[in-house]
């Protein structure tokens, strides 16, 4: 009980300040702060693990990553790429409402932490036609960026799991991917429900010219891809590569693009990713996410819950994907199994995290894309918390009729 007691304060407090609008790097430090205390983790070590942290190569490559995420996008955006690139989905797309779901789901299949960050600007230039709040456009961008995640193998947390259990990714893949499908509707049923039609500005017929226009006016983020996935670049080199490209072939003056960086390089955003990756480590060292997934004995009518709460609430405190299954998982095998696992069950512990991951405001995805359209958190929960509780909904109860009935 008194481990439940910690754990709910570190969470209402980061919810508390962060709903009464303090900056959410200071909070995840203060945030830190308090786990430290709450776990008994000693001043000297909190202090030590903090600056370890802070230069940790994850952290600073982390910093560099979400760094040239936002040059990409600040110079696409510049150069009018993303205008072409709305302009020649309207020609492809029968529902101009479409675009903004397509381009974030297109990018969804890159994985990287905060890469929700480069469809952002597409969104906020489709969005200028029906003249979308703030926190409409975030939950557009931020939840057609995610419907992949439980099925695509690129992403490590399905990579982690295959390890973890000793099955084949593949097999994941195809036991989640009606999540994915799930996912996709969900969002389509909120986007048409909330979103008037409008008739296409322009009628000029599909061509593959068009085709050709949206694949060049987004070429460094093709060209991102390609290095990553055919090539096995690491993510930091493809972007910077990708980057120093748009510098050669670029038509802007040099003061132009001089601004580019100047506003890419946010110190802001900065102190926010390596605030995360500190509130990370106190989690680890202090003991507190070996205490979330303790609480509960994994056996019985326990164990249910447990196949819950440990992922979701590790997801809900880090927002970091692989910390919830690298953490969570292994203490689940006496459950699921390993080799031959329950797939049910494996299914409803990954979605019960991922749900955890959706709602985190530690999660950089939801911070840097609230940031970036200045959208209050708590209004864009208020659009999100139906959507995600669809697709728990439809994990347990897929749960209850498979394993419990």
């Amino acid at each position: 009980m008194l481990i439940l007691l910690k754990i709910s304060a570190v969470i209402l407090v980061l919810l508390f300040l962060i709903r009464k609008k303090w900056d959410l790097g200071l909070v995840l430090f203060l945030d830190s702060a308090l786990t430290a205390v709450l776990f008994g983790l000693p001043l000297k070590a909190f202090v030590r693990n903090v600056g370890s942290a802070l230069i940790d190569g994850e952290t600073l490559t982390l910093v560099g990553i979400i760094i040239l995420v936002l040059y990409l996008g600040h110079v696409l955006q510049a150069g009018g790429n993303f205008r072409r690139m709305v302009d020649a989905l309207k020609n492809l797309v029968h529902d101009p409402r479409l675009i903004l779901a397509i381009p974030s789901a297109f990018i969804g299949l890159l994985p990287m932490m905060a890469g929700a960050m480069m469809g952002a600007p597409i969104v906020e230039e489709a969005g200028r036609r029906w003249k979308l709040t703030k926190p409409w456009m975030t939950f557009f961008n931020y939840w057609f960026r995610h419907i992949w995640e439980y099925s695509w193998p690129l992403y490590m947390n399905l990579i982690l799991a295959a390890a973890i259990f000793q099955v084949p990714i593949k097999k994941i893949c195809l036991a989640q991917f009606p999540f994915t499908l799930l996912a996709a509707t969900t969002g389509l049923v909120v986007l048409f429900r909330n979103v008037p039609y409008l008739p296409p500005e322009e009628n000029n017929g599909r061509s593959w010219k068009d085709v050709g226009r949206v694949i060049w006016s987004i070429w460094p983020i093709f060209l991102t891809i390609v290095m990553i996935f055919a090539f096995k670049l690491n993510m930091l080199v493809a972007l910077a590569v990708s980057s120093a490209l748009t510098q050669i072939f670029s038509r802007m003056t040099l003061k132009e693009r001089w601004a580019i960086v100047v506003r890419s390089a946010s110190l802001k955003i900065a102190l926010l990713t390596a605030a995360l990756m500190v509130f990370k480590r106190i989690l680890e060292v202090s003991g507190a996410l070996d205490s979330v997934v303790r609480v509960f004995p994994p056996h019985g009518a326990t164990a249910y819950l447990l196949l819950f709460a440990a992922p979701f609430f590790v997801a809900l405190l880090t927002g970091v994907n692989q910390a919830f299954v690298a953490i969570t998982f292994p203490l689940l095998l006496p459950i699921i199994g390993q080799g031959r696992p329950d797939m049910v069950l494996l299914m409803f512990a990954y979605v019960s995290g991922f749900c955890g991951i959706l709602l985190s405001p530690a999660h950089l995805c939801l911070a840097l894309t609230a940031d970036y359209f200045k959208a209050e958190l708590r209004d864009v929960y208020k659009i999100l918390i139906g959507p995600v509780a669809v697709i728990f909904a439809a994990a347990l109860l897929v749960l209850i009729i498979l394993r419990i009935l």
